[in-house]
């Protein structure tokens, strides 16, 4: 029990790091993932967590594994963005 405790802490920590990261706020992330803030408010707060597909979605949209997202040992990395830059 305890386990899934701390994955659950670490999980809601991850999140709230990598959407703040990418300066969103809750309405801007629920928009993109086509769910309500309340919903991201619920995942933060931990009165609910986003289920596999989702969670795949916001790994996806920060440039993350779903590893990223509930292991507190890994960094959590940010996404290679492409360059405008011509040679």
């Amino acid at each position: 029990m305890s386990t899934n405790n701390n994955i659950q802490e670490i999980l809601i920590s991850n999140l709230i790091a990598l959407r703040r990261s990418r300066s969103l706020t809750q309405i801007e992330l629920g928009e993109k993932i086509n769910y309500s803030d309340k919903s991201v408010s619920k995942w933060e707060s931990a009165n609910g967590a986003p289920d596999v597909y989702t969670l795949m979605q916001l790994a996806q949209l920060y440039g993350v594994t779903l590893n990223d997202l509930v292991r507190a040992d890994e960094p959590v990395k940010k996404p290679v963005l492409p360059t405008n830059s011509r040679m």
